[in-house]
Formats: structure tokens, C-alpha cells, sequence
């Protein structure tokens, strides 16, 4: 509101009403010309703003975190080495969105066990496979040249492709070298393939999966 107005106003409630109704109505004008006053904003709100949640400009208070899905594979391996005391993890796939994952473990004799773990918790297995004798060698000797347990690969996948989630991971032979191989997710939903010679833990490949 224009100021020469503001002073009209204030004048003509001094001749109705005195000196004792200028400070409010003066005040009550000076509130209602401004656009900023009286009126809350994000800054004076002093709302906590908790993780995860969307910001007042909408964006995300916490953005998709990589590290996160890293600690709920190896919680779901954990969980699986745990249901079959001395075995190896050899494959992990991630069901229903990545809550629960399908586990493959190997027992010291070869025998492949298959379990499902959501929060952390088997929720269905352990199930043992009807591998023949040299099933259970060619097992035993996979997981003996891997020098690199799933949470070491999982490490270097995750390294190798920053803000990747791990969708799935299998130990496996390829041109005379036992690997771990990976699909990894992005947070722009990009899909890359993922290699680690599960020796050394080098990385062998990484590129775009095939759409």
C-alpha cells in the first residue's frame, strides 16, 4: 500500500479515535502492505525435514542410497551362511523390488542349498539341490579358486559403478577363470554388467546390458 496513504489513514483514525489507536492501526496497516510479513515461510517454519522425505522445493531429502542396498545383500548372505553353518554364498538375486533376495550356499561337501531372506531373516529353505557327484566337485572347486567371498565382490561391483544397486550376483566360470558377474541398477535406471575375476579382484568388465 502506498505510503502516502498509509499516512491518510493513520491522520484520520488520530482526529476519530486519539493517540492510544495509532501504534495498532499503524502497525495493522504496516502488516497488511507487506508481503512478507505475517506470513510464515519455510525458513520460520523450523519443520525438520527427516530422511528420505521430499524438501519444500520437492526434491528429495535424501537421495537413493548405493551403500544402503550394499548392506541389505550382505545382510541377506549373512542370514543365509547362518541357516547352513560352513557353507559359501555362490549366487544372490534380488526378488520384489530388491525386499527380498534368493540365495544359492554351497556346503563344505558340494551340496547346494536354496533359501529366500527378507529383513534379514531366511524366510523359506534351506532347500538342498539333487546334485550328482561331479556337480558337487565342479562346485567345490568354483567356490576353492575364489579368493573373494560375495561381500568382497559386492565391494568392488559397487566401486566400480557408484550409485549402482546389485540386482544380482553369481559365482561362475568364464574362459578359465572363476568370476563374479553382476547386474547392477542405477539410480537413472540404467543396467550395467559387471565382471571380477573372483581371484584377484580385478575388474574384467563392466558395460551396458543388452536391452
Amino acid at each position: 500500500m502506498n505510503k502516502s496513504i498509509i499516512g491518510a489513514l493513520v491522520g484520520a483514525t488520530v482526529l476519530a479515535g486519539g493517540c492510544g489507536a495509532v501504534t495498532s492501526e499503524a502497525e495493522r496497516l504496516a502488516v497488511r502492505s507487506s508481503p512478507t510479513l505475517g506470513t510464515p515461510t519455510a525458513e520460520s517454519t523450523d519443520m525438520p525435514i527427516s530422511p528420505g522425505t521430499a524438501t519444500p522445493d520437492g526434491s528429495p531429502g535424501t537421495p537413493g542410497s548405493a551403500q544402503q542396498s550394499l548392506e541389505e545383500l550382505k545382510q541377506a548372505g549373512q542370514a543365509a551362511l547362518a541357516a547352513v553353518p560352513g557353507s559359501k554364498v555362490i549366487s544372490m538375486e534380488a526378488e520384489e523390488n530388491g525386499s527380498r533376495w534368493e540365495v544359492q550356499v554351497v556346503g563344505k561337501d558340494g551340496t547346494e542349498y536354496q533359501l529366500d531372506v527378507e529383513g534379514g531373516k531366511v524366510v523359506t529353505g534351506p532347500t538342498s539341490e539333487q546334485d550328482d557327484a561331479d556337480d558337487k566337485a565342479e562346485l567345490r572347486d568354483r567356490v576353492a579358486a575364489a579368493k573373494l567371498d560375495y561381500a568382497q565382490a559386492a565391494d568392488k561391483i559397487t566401486a566400480a559403478v557408484p550409485e549402482g544397486r546389485i540386482t544380482e550376483l553369481a559365482l561362475d566360470d568364464e574362459r578359465d577363470k572363476t568370476v563374479w558377474e553382476s547386474d547392477v541398477v542405477t539410480t537413472d535406471g540404467a543396467k550395467h554388467e559387471v565382471t571380477i575375476d573372483a581371484a584377484t579382484g580385478d575388474v574384467i568388465r563392466t558395460s551396458p546390458s543388452p536391452s
